[in-house]
């Protein structure tokens, strides 16, 4: 591993954590005290941020429900109903990976599956920016073109489509280090 860089950093990181080179006597990483408080932190978050984000989803379920047959949800809901489904990824696969890696404080489940999660980590991570960005710009549009947007569903849904191929594209790197 690279001298001062953390686990996510260096490339070769799976490959590192998964060695059988012996470790010296007493080297062993251990959990310390700030370890211990990241991962209360972290669990602490972790059921909040789940909790909001499942109630948030279901209310916006419900507000579908309500609407009468054969109209559509405001473009609006649709791209917060995108940005809950990508915070709720984010944290169902982000915080518990990081609170496990705080406490086992090395990697053993071996590298396929370090990949997997790596590439599923930087996929949830990359979602809820890029569904923020596409909520901005159908703001903007929103605001400059108020005309032209009026009956554009297929412009919210090649931009939410193509936020989620990005996050895709983007984390898929991550498989080949």
């Amino acid at each position: 591993m690279v001298s001062g860089a953390s686990p996510e950093q260096d490339p070769s990181h799976c490959s590192a954590a998964n060695s059988s080179a012996p470790l010296a006597q007493g080297s062993l990483p251990t959990l310390t005290l700030s370890g211990k408080i990241r991962v209360t932190m972290t669990f602490l978050l972790f059921l909040l941020s789940a909790t909001f984000n499942a109630c948030f989803l279901l209310k916006l379920q419900k507000w579908t429900q309500k609407k009468e047959k054969g109209r559509k949800l405001s473009r609006m809901k649709v791209l917060l109903k995108h940005l809950t489904l990508a915070n709720l990824l984010e944290t169902l696969i982000v915080m518990p990976l990081d609170g496990l890696w705080n406490v086992t404080v090395q990697w053993h489940a071996g590298e396929p599956l370090c990949k997997v999660l790596s590439y599923l980590k930087l996929f949830s991570m990359y979602a809820p920016a890029f569904m923020v960005v596409v909520i901005s710009l159908d703001r903007s549009l929103a605001i400059t073109r108020p005309l032209a947007l009026q009956n554009h569903g297929k412009l919210e849904q090649s931009m939410t489509g193509l936020a989620w191929i990005l996050s895709s594209v983007l984390a898929g790197p991550q498989n080949y280090n």
